[in-house]
């Protein structure tokens, strides 16, 4: 899980207090750094937090703080209530990119025991053929009475069992293929969780016949009880596109429904083209919808349009 500076608690006491200031404030105001990330730009803001989401979240945070503080008692006191709603904004953003590190650093294990798999049940294939091969040439007891036996050394001894001459004159006779790999479970992994001082993050995924991921449900919750999940459902198997220049990109769709941990959902909705662009459709908790576009498998999805008004 990533280092995040956020202290998300320390924002819901910063709740607190600030509803008791709001009892003796007169007005206030941003100044400092706040006041000056508050005024950069968006892509300004973007390279310092390094996420869009975080960047658009502050915007929102800046933009409706530094007008309610101007409403001095009434304005502190709803800017108060907002910093538990900061507190699980700058959460849900950390733990997003969380849930998404936790499977983009393969620790699902899923890739590997695919693999491992594929090995052993070829291995299993060969060594049925071989079985049956020995069987055909009446060799199957010899093995069976000498299980380490290599049939290459035993043809050519001078004592020769007589199977060896229908293997000598075999050009099409399959080959030993040895010892096994290692076999894997039976099942595939399918769940993942990360837990450390910061909180925990869980994964599960459910695949289709062919062991493709289709949906994932990644659900991250902090040391004091605060809670995030995220469902993302593919609209089929995956759908690999090799460009002539660029590497393999994975072209199916997919719809993302993320609760917060206030217990509001939004959806995002994304399409695919065939030549790696795409939309990106999201409905927030308050029924806003926002779209966005790429012209390319290798463009990051750009940030929403910042309302400054």
């Amino acid at each position: 899980m990533p280092d995040f500076s956020i202290d998300y608690s320390a924002l819901h006491v910063v709740q607190t207090k600030m509803h008791d200031l709001a009892d003796a404030a007169d007005s206030g105001g941003a100044t400092g750094t706040f006041k000056e990330v508050g005024e950069a730009s968006a892509s300004e803001r973007k390279a310092l937090f390094g996420s869009s989401d975080l960047s658009y979240a502050f915007n929102l945070f800046y933009s409706y703080s530094t007008s309610r503080t101007k409403d001095a008692k009434d304005g502190l006191g709803q800017l108060a209530d907002t910093f538990a709603g900061v507190a699980d904004t700058f959460f849900n953003a950390d733990a997003q990119l969380s849930s998404a590190a936790g499977l983009m650093s393969n620790s699902l294990g899923l890739d590997e025991w695919k693999n491992d798999k594929e090995a052993y049940d070829s291995w299993q294939e060969d060594k049925t053929a071989w079985d049956d091969y020995l069987e055909r040439i009446g060799a199957s007891e010899y093995f069976e009475e000498h299980p380490d036996a290599d049939i290459g050394d035993v043809c050519r001894a001078d004592d020769a069992p007589g199977f060896c001459e229908t293997w000598l004159d075999d050009d099409d006779a399959p080959d030993d293929p040895g010892s096994p790999p290692t076999k894997p479970s039976d099942d595939p992994p399918t769940s993942y969780t990360y837990e450390d001082e910061q909180g925990k993050v869980s994964v599960e995924v459910e695949l289709d016949d062919d062991y493709n991921v289709m949906k994932e449900t990644s659900t991250i919750t902090t040391t004091d009880g605060q809670s995030y999940t995220s469902v993302t459902t593919y609209d089929s198997a995956p759908r690999i596109i090799t460009p002539e220049e660029g590497d393999p990109f994975d072209a199916r769709d997919y719809t993302m429904v993320t609760t917060y941990g206030d217990g509001t959902e939004s959806t995002t909705e994304v399409v695919i083209n065939d030549d790696g662009s795409g939309t990106m459709t999201t409905t927030d908790p308050e029924g806003e919808v926002t779209t966005v576009s790429r012209s390319g498998p290798d463009e990051e999805w750009p940030e929403p349009e910042d309302d400054e008004d």
